[in-house]
């Protein structure tokens, strides 16, 4: 068959009209197409705890790995410090300290989408980087509690200091670097965060015991209903750095400029 003619041919059936074989058949098949389409749309939504224990299995490993390595070197330095673990405003200086240090595990994680230039990827996902951030966070803080009851109990084995005094040097330099740092979080670009985090951990884990230990009454409190006042509010200000940070504001275009 000659080119021409080939040509001709195709010509001709491209310009007679279509006519449908089954019609029956045709009709299923648009029918099918229509559910398909409609199940594509009404695809199961995750909701938030699920998506939470898929981010449990993917990333808290990792921090609890971290915490549980330093709840080892926690318990390995009250057994080294022998000598001062009978004095308690050594312990409690100790405390104050190691708390933050708790806190401190936590900084990476959150900053590592910045750091690995993953921001965009994760601003553009199913799932908002306010929820991704939100679960990083619970995760760290299921983590915090653990490792706070770790070193509340190892306390209590190794030294002298009193159950009361072990909770108070504990959460209160905990809460008041976790306020902190919420706020800043909510409200400063991701690098000036980690920036001012890190700073503000520093100084009040080096410079205020520094400066303040001399005056040894600080660091001889009980967790009095004063403490517990204070201790009540740094909470309902972390609730309300949630709040803002989940509904007011911007930290998707933050990470991101």
């Amino acid at each position: 068959m000659k080119e021409q003619d080939l040509e001709k041919k195709l010509k001709r059936a491209l310009h007679q009209p279509y006519t449908i074989a089954n019609e029956k058949h045709f009709e299923n098949t648009i029918l099918l197409v229509k559910e398909k389409a409609c199940q594509k749309k009404k695809r199961e939504r995750i909701s938030f705890s699920r998506f939470l224990i898929m981010q449990t299995k993917y990333i808290g490993w990792k921090i609890w790995s971290v915490q549980g390595i330093f709840l080892l070197l926690i318990s390995y330095l009250l057994t080294c410090f022998y000598d001062y673990r009978e004095s308690p405003q050594f312990v409690a200086k100790l405390l104050f300290c190691l708390s933050i240090l708790l806190f401190m595990t936590a900084l990476p994680f959150i900053y590592r989408s910045v750091h690995y230039q993953m921001q965009e990827i994760e601003a553009a996902t199913r799932f908002s980087s306010v929820k991704l951030l939100m679960a990083k966070l619970i995760i760290i803080g299921i983590g915090d509690v653990f490792m706070m009851s770790g070193i509340f109990f190892t306390t209590i084995v190794k030294t002298s200091l009193q159950a009361d005094c072990i909770i108070l040097y504990l959460c209160f330099p905990f809460l008041l670097v976790s306020s902190g740092c919420l706020f800043m979080l909510g409200h400063f670009t991701p690098k000036h965060f980690l920036t001012g985090s890190i700073g503000l951990c520093l100084f009040f884990m080096i410079i205020i015991p520094g400066i303040l230990g001399q005056y040894e009454v600080l660091f001889q409190q009980s967790f009095s209903v004063r403490w517990l006042v204070v201790c009540v509010l740094l909470v309902s200000f972390c609730i309300q750095q949630f709040h803002y940070i989940i509904y007011h504001s911007s930290y998707t275009e933050m990470q991101i400029a």
